[in-house]
């Protein structure tokens, strides 16, 4: 992840972005599948060198995250249930199943890449290239395994691209909501665009000059946070919080959603303000705007957690999240949908997920318009472009 981040993900970020536009300008009503999509080839992409299987990832990560979450099958909240003999437990067949299905996918991307890894035509920007290059290193030149080592890479490789995809989606999606919500903040970051880029596509490039795009990314975040409780944590010893004494082994949570509204820190925590991130005199201000605010340092980094069990995927969400707000709003204006029969705006429930453990908004409408006809026309010759690089 390291290396991959020097290399600002060798490009596979903006390349699947140019395709992403082209999407949203050819069938607009299909944002939300084609955002979760984004992320689903982005992540295939780095772990296999295909990025055909974005779709099949994406689908995959929202079933797992469903059976894990508690608006999922009813033995997570009526655990009893999940010790009923087999014929008459649908919940543990479905996840049985479910589980050798993903191992098996898994498992068969692995071993493709292997081929191709001793054929000599697995990219070295790849995750399973790294992989097999360690086994080499180790004196197995040959990559033989046993079948359980290959199970247990497999499984590695795969859950971190499964990661990838529900903790980025779900911003994504909300991000698009909050500046449809927020005119006035997507007009703003859109004449801090304009002034950088004019009529060419946003790119890793201009990530110092457009510090707007980044407050609004980054305030979608502590708005409406895709993990609300904060990851469990354990206490290593007893301790003491505030006047509550708290035994070795007590599973802890710190609770973004109250974290990312405590007012010294966050004045009007209810609210959309990307300017608490631009301006002096807000308590999360940070200079210089060149390089704040961002997702890898500074303020209000508990969203990625602490410690050893800080999420190894915080470059991979600076990168993509910058790029794709960039370009989605180079490109585009973003209102919420009208009724077609009154003319009025069709609500948006800004609160409304879907109750997994790891959040995204319901599905909403909106309306998605290009900016002008050169911009749809930049938009066309970019999707062209790739469509001859990217297995589509």
């Amino acid at each position: 992840m390291a290396e991959a981040y020097k290399q600002h993900f060798y490009g596979h970020v903006e390349r699947e972005t140019r395709r992403y536009l082209g999407l949203l300008l050819l069938d607009p009503a299909r944002f939300l599948d084609y955002t979760r999509e984004y992320c689903g080839r982005v992540m295939s992409r780095l772990a296999w060198d295909d990025a055909t299987q974005g779709r099949a990832n994406g689908e995959s990560a929202d079933t797992t995250l469903h059976c894990m979450s508690v608006s999922g099958p009813i033995t997570n909240t009526a655990t009893p249930l999940w010790h009923l003999p087999a014929f008459a437990n649908p919940w543990y067949r479905f996840e049985i199943r479910r589980e050798r299905e993903q191992r098996a996918w898994w498992l068969s991307n692995f071993r493709l890449a292997k081929d191709r890894m001793r054929r000599g035509d697995l990219p070295g920007d790849t995750w399973a290239y790294r992989y097999f290059e360690q086994v080499g290193r180790e004196g197995n030149g040959d990559l033989d395994q046993t079948e359980d080592q290959e199970v247990f890479a497999s499984c590695m490789i795969g859950f971190l691209n499964l990661v990838g995809v529900i903790t980025i989606s779900g911003p994504l999606k909300f991000f698009l909501m909050a500046m449809a919500l927020h005119p006035d903040c997507q007009i703003k970051a859109q004449a801090e665009i304009d002034r950088v880029c004019g009529d060419r596509m946003p790119t890793m490039q201009d990530f110092a000059d457009l510090p707007t795009v980044r407050a609004c990314m980054k305030e979608t975040v502590r708005w409406r946070s895709s993990v609300p409780l904060g990851v469990p944590h354990q206490a290593e010893r007893d301790d003491e919080y505030r006047g509550v004494k708290i035994k070795k082994g007590t599973v802890v949570l710190a609770c973004e959603w109250a974290l990312n509204r405590v007012p010294s820190r966050y004045p009007d925590g209810d609210s959309f303000r990307p300017e608490r991130w631009l301006e002096p005199g807000w308590p999360t201000y940070q200079e210089p705007l060149t390089r704040y605010p961002n997702f890898r340092e500074g303020q209000a980094m508990h969203t990625f957690g602490w410690g050893r069990r800080t999420c190894l995927g915080q470059h991979l969400v600076d990168d993509e999240t910058f790029v794709f707000a960039a370009a989605v709003l180079w490109a585009f204006d973003l209102r919420p949908k009208a009724c077609p029969r009154t003319g009025e705006p069709v609500p948006i429930d800004s609160q409304a997920t879907n109750s997994h453990v790891i959040l995204e908004p319901r599905p909403y409408q909106l309306s998605i318009r290009v900016r002008s006809a050169e911009r749809g026309k930049r938009v066309l010759e970019g999707y062209r472009e790739v469509m001859g690089e990217l297995r589509l």
